[in-house]
């Protein structure tokens, strides 16, 4: 009996992927909790967007002319390929190219000066207060942790991580005001064993509304 739940579990999962997701035609990405792109991104900036050049290096790139309002984590090796205020995505969306407006502000988290679907990258201004105040600092206190995917709500806890449920109705929640951090049980090497949602009131008024509606 198990096992045929498990199977059935599997294929709803496959099932909301293959909605969900775009085609092997297309640009396909996962969901991205907004505290896995800062700890795993070269750099994290809030740019204001000037204006749209062609690029004339990549004749199927779109090149956009930026300024850097705020820095909140840059290596040397991106400050080096952002030195010339540019960045740079596919003229297609199916290649996972975005289109950015101009004199809009964007929050970025990104590897490379070429930034697509797959990046994080969000108008400042759609940002939940916890998002902006998680990429200003808050969630770099949660890099230890790991974020996973949990497609049915019964995913076991692993060692040193949070569970996220993005297709679920509390998965919004999780993304917009929740950030995962360590639950003061450590490794000798600090490494942490238990880590747990830090919920902000608002993440408590989110799951409220939903249990409520």
């Amino acid at each position: 009996m198990k096992a045929n739940r498990s199977l059935l579990s599997v294929a709803i999962v496959l099932a909301l992927l293959a909605i969900l997701l775009p085609t092997t035609e297309s640009c396909s990405c996962l969901p991205q909790h907004p505290q896995t792109a800062f700890c795993e991104s070269e750099y994290v900036i809030v740019a204001q967007v000037l204006r749209r050049t062609a690029s004339k290096d990549h004749p199927s790139m779109d090149a956009y002319k930026i300024a850097i309002k705020k820095e909140y984590k840059m290596s040397e090796e991106a400050r080096k390929l952002l030195r010339h205020g540019k960045l740079f995505t596919s003229s297609s969306g199916s290649m996972c190219g975005i289109t950015l407006e101009p004199n809009k502000l964007y929050a970025i988290a990104a590897n490379s000066e070429h930034v697509g679907l797959c990046d994080y990258v969000r108008p400042y201004s759609d940002l939940s207060i916890v998002e902006k105040r998680g990429l200003a600092g808050i969630y770099r206190k949660g890099c230890s942790c790991r974020i996973n995917h949990c497609w049915n709500h019964k995913c076991n806890q692993q060692l040193g991580s949070c569970n996220w449920t993005p297709f679920a109705p509390r998965g919004n929640c999780e993304m917009s005001y929740g950030s995962c951090v360590p639950a003061g049980v450590v490794k000798e090497d600090g490494t942490p064993i238990k880590c747990h949602w830090r919920r902000s009131p608002r993440f408590g008024q989110c799951m409220a509304k939903i249990r409520g509606s």
